[in-house]
């Protein structure tokens, strides 16, 4: 996609060396960052369990073919779309077997020891529903692009590949403005006009093409009477995922040249899921799990300068436990920030030392509402439960209005992302 789009020149990838680092009581493993190393280090450390291990390879290979032939049915419709769905069980069995299954059932199928099963499904924590609520297919496709391609850095982080697509933009002719907040899709004979932002100044086009949150776009700037209301009860039927809580740290000393090499690491209180993910969406992070990512050992001086270190702790949130009342809020913040500071420091004795963290800023949902506008600071989009893996498709019922955010059906994350703007953008291609 970054080829086809003239943008793969403009960026520089830095490989990572490690996948993840998984730390359960009683397990610490660091695991490499394609499948000869991952299935190596598994299969070291649990050698009974080779065949699963084989195995669990296999499906995760075999969903993403599967996946990928599949690709190009949301632009089918009538009697192709039919038989391409009706021919699935044949020519996609991989897909079609866990598409209604959840990441447990995969687990369960592949492994019998309950630390494997922890360690080999630790990604949870970046895709929103815990392990036996989670849609199996994306724990499956997303390992094995991770294993598959490897772990990558785009080098001066995800701005980069964003001013990568500006620069391509402009080059084609287009314009990118910033510090433009659209504020409503101006509707005439139930199309999509144009946009008005909040100067007051309108853009208009045959097409518009939103990236926010549906509600966002159904409820404010649209207008939920332009949709039909089945449309609208599905949206608010839909259960979405979560927010993040997180500290971000600048610290005065150098991590690496203390021995710490980790990029990722996740330490994890408990080896049940569920636990974790309901502690956390309580506010109880204590007793939750927390990423730990070492952005300055990446290889990318934008990061730190020479003997600094940044560090951001991450954790899963919801809206609804951070108060409203603003001394409150910022209380209750304050004590936050130093829990989670407390539970990274079980890996990183350092992070608690006042002395060494230069800057230590927390980000709540409200925080990320505040900067996104998704609903309750939600940064994963609609909850990957089994029966919501498909979310909402790019298009929406006013024929010329699309979505391409990470709420649609391409999952979310930064490549899922741009999936999702070439799919908004494929349609409307197809349709001139």
């Amino acid at each position: 996609l970054l080829h086809l789009c003239g943008v793969y020149d403009k960026i520089e990838f830095i490989p990572l060396p490690d996948f993840y680092r998984s730390i359960f009581p009683g397990v610490d493993i660091m695991l490499p960052p394609d499948w000869d190393g991952f299935k190596y280090a598994l299969k070291s450390k649990w050698p009974e369990e080779a065949d699963g291990i084989e195995k669990f390879h296999r499906l995760c290979a075999d969903t993403l073919d599967d996946l990928m032939e599949l690709k190009n049915l949301f632009r089918y419709r009538g009697a192709r779309s039919f038989l391409v769905k009706a021919m699935a069980p044949l020519r996609q069995p991989t897909f079609y077997r866990y598409k209604d299954k959840t990441l447990q059932d995969v687990l369960d199928d592949c492994f019998t020891n309950e630390d494997l099963k922890a360690v080999v499904s630790q990604l949870w924590v970046y895709y929103g529903a815990p392990v036996p609520e989670q849609s199996a297919l994306i724990g499956l496709a997303a390992t094995e692009t991770y294993l598959g391609d490897g772990v990558w850095h785009i080098k001066g982080t995800s701005q980069a590949l964003s001013d990568a697509y500006a620069e391509r933009i402009r080059e084609l002719g287009g314009e990118v403005r910033t510090l433009s907040k659209v504020t409503e899709v101006i509707m005439e004979d139930g199309m999509a006009a144009g946009v008005r932002i909040a100067s007051n100044q309108t853009f208009t086009g045959r097409y518009v093409v939103a990236n926010t949150d549906p509600y966002q776009l159904v409820f404010s700037l649209v207008g939920r009477d332009h949709f039909p209301e089945a449309y609208v009860q599905k949206l608010e039927n839909l259960k979405p995922a979560n927010s993040l809580f997180g500290v971000y740290m600048g610290l005065d000393i150098d991590l690496k040249a203390k021995g710490y090499h980790d990029v990722e690491i996740f330490y994890n209180t408990s080896k049940d899921s569920v636990v974790l993910h309901d502690n956390m969406m309580k506010g109880d992070f204590a007793d939750g799990a927390v990423a730990i990512t070492i952005y300055s050992n990446m290889g990318d001086p934008v990061y730190a300068p020479p003997g600094k270190s940044v560090v951001t702790l991450t954790a899963y949130s919801d809206y609804a436990v951070w108060p409203e009342d603003s001394k409150a809020y910022y209380a209750m913040k304050d004590r936050k920030v130093d829990e989670l500071v407390a539970l990274a420091a079980n890996v990183i004795p350092e992070l608690a030392d006042p002395a060494v963290a230069a800057i230590k800023e927390g980000f709540t949902p409200r925080t990320l509402k505040r900067y996104t506008m998704n609903r309750d600071g939600v940064v994963y989009g609609f909850y990957l439960s089994p029966d919501q893996w498909q979310k909402i498709p790019n298009e929406t019922p006013i024929s010329n209005l699309y979505i391409a955010s990470n709420w649609s059906q391409a999952w979310h994350g930064m490549g899922s992302a741009q999936i999702n703007g070439w799919r908004a953008a494929r349609l409307i291609m197809d349709r001139e």
